[in-house]
């Protein structure tokens, strides 16, 4: 009988311990999805910036490296909400083709969008000296 608790005792501590051991190495899938989202992100941020949120296309498909180097197929979605106060939700989704539990997403939120960058903007009803003036 006592042979059989601690064999039970031992059992529950190795699970334990390959579950930990699994979850601090992490999933090479996911890390390389959650990489790929937060850096579309950056992109889909500027380019919403200064075109507007209409993005064509809305998702595409692609292969990310891993770590091992062995490519996956996967979908990269952006998605965007105008919201009440005129920021927009921005949202990047990339998911693994042929497998629906591998999902990362990365979201932010803009505030205004910005000029062309070398534009140049003049406040209404200024303007400006006339060269040569004193």
């Amino acid at each position: 009988m006592a042979i059989a608790i601690v064999a039970t005792v031992t059992a529950a501590t190795l699970g334990a311990a390959a579950d930990a051991v699994r979850s601090a190495r992490g999933d090479p899938v996911r890390d390389a999805l959650q990489a790929r989202a937060s850096d579309e992100l950056r992109l889909a941020l500027d380019l919403i910036k200064y075109d507007g949120p209409a993005i064509s296309p809305k998702a595409m498909s692609t292969t990310i490296p891993l770590a091992d180097g062995s490519p996956i197929p996967a979908t990269i979605g952006i998605a965007t909400a105008a919201k009440a106060d005129g920021s927009i939700a921005v949202t990047v989704t990339a998911s693994e083709q042929g497998n629906a539990a591998e999902v990362a997403s990365a979201a932010a939120e803009l505030a205004a969008r910005a000029p062309l960058p070398g534009t140049q903007e003049q406040a209404a009803g200024l303007v400006a000296a006339p060269t040569g003036a004193p």
